[in-house]
């Protein structure tokens, strides 16, 4: 006698979770595609670092706090016809008071620690996008002055070469990442008001403590460690010979300056240090520096329309201790005596008393000081 059960088909139960998979796997891959286009169109739309080509002419501002990425866009803006190129020791200058000195419309594009290749390849940018432009301002200080056969390009800070280039289109292809998604959050939420301006729209933007953190105690401990710093420098030997330098960034900046319009008005400046800062005349560092300055000096006397000013020396500005929070960096207030200063050395004017002075053509820099005092 034979018997039935009832039972379910294994290989019906089996196709049936495969089509709930399948259905489930291409739910997901669909709201991950929509997500997809959605966040792409977003930061198209927003375009964080207004680089893109396509994306609408919305009011953005410098969001980045890596300027080499905010910076690019700026460098590109036609609303600027004059630079300021440099490292922190040129990011106070005013483009606002600059412009009211020299009549011209100014943007700083100096950036923290930046180096002679970057900035090299922040002016080469300007350039291309400024052929008639009116003034130059650009803060020399020891990037380049390092001595050997090769430099530093890059900081640990990513540098978007991308960025620098001609190809506006290939920014496509570095947009999509989590940076980017994030820049374009910061973005956006400014855009709507509900995130402070946070970065000058001229580039300037002033990065020191809050004034009441200013402490003269402190300010005058760092320059006594770096008085003793430079007493404890090499002294340089009989042996030592300045000409036999090498200056792997010389070669770079003769090529940006003379790529640069003849009729732009030009202005090199070695940076304010305290003096303090300053290495001692017989000391390696002071026998570099002192011929790094000729160095430049000499490559810039054939440019037309150039000047080069020496802040580098023992002076009412580099000895007075109020200007300064640390050896390198002068206050907002000493930075408008030094914009006056500058404006000045454009037009070649000589200044009683004077903060600078301009290394005319076959002229030597002031030698360093014999003592730290």
């Amino acid at each position: 006698m034979s018997s039935s059960t009832s039972s379910s088909d294994p290989s019906s139960d089996q196709a049936g979770d495969h089509r709930k998979w399948r259905q489930t796997a291409g739910w997901f891959f669909c709201g991950a595609a929509a997500l997809a286009f959605v966040v792409m169109a977003l930061i198209i739309i927003v375009d964080p670092f207004d680089t893109l080509p396509v994306s609408p002419p919305l009011d953005r501002v410098p969001i980045s706090s890596n300027a080499r990425f905010s910076f690019p866009a700026l460098a590109r803006a036609d609303r600027f016809d004059s630079a300021i190129i440099g490292t922190s020791t040129s990011r106070l200058l005013r483009p606002d008071m600059l412009d009211g000195l020299l009549d011209g419309k100014f943007v700083n594009l100096a950036m923290n620690s930046a180096t002679a290749y970057e900035q090299y390849r922040m002016l080469a940018l300007f350039g291309r996008h400024h052929p008639e432009m009116q003034f130059l301002i650009m803060g020399v200080d020891l990037v380049w002055c390092g001595t050997g056969d090769s430099f530093e390009k890059y900081t640990p800070r990513p540098f978007p070469e991308w960025m620098y280039d001609e190809n506006r289109w290939n920014d496509f292809l570095h947009h999509f990442d989590f940076f980017t998604l994030e820049q374009t959050g910061r973005q956006l939420a400014t855009m709507l008001g509900l995130r402070a301006v946070k970065y000058g729209r001229d580039g300037y933007t002033d990065f020191l403590p809050d004034p009441s953190e200013y402490d003269l105690g402190k300010v005058r401990q760092s320059l006594v460690k770096m008085r003793e710093l430079n007493i404890q420098a090499p002294k340089a030997g009989g042996d030592f010979a300045p000409d036999r330098l090498t200056f792997p960034t010389h070669p770079m900046l003769a090529e940006l300056l003379r790529g640069l319009p003849a009729d732009t008005q030009k202005l090199l400046f070695f940076a304010p240090y305290h003096r303090a800062q300053h290495p001692l005349a017989d000391s390696i560092p002071g026998r570099e520096w002192f011929e790094c300055k000729q160095r430049i000096a000499r490559l810039a006397a054939d440019i037309p329309n150039m000047r080069v000013a020496d802040f580098m020396i023992a002076s009412p500005f580099t000895t007075r201790d109020e200007n300064y929070w640390d050896p390198l960096h002068y206050s907002v207030a000493a930075a408008d005596e030094l914009m006056r200063d500058l404006a000045a050395a454009m037009t070649g004017e000589e200044v009683a008393g004077s903060n600078f002075d301009l290394l005319a053509p076959g002229m030597q820099p002031r030698p360093f000081p014999d003592t730290a005092d």
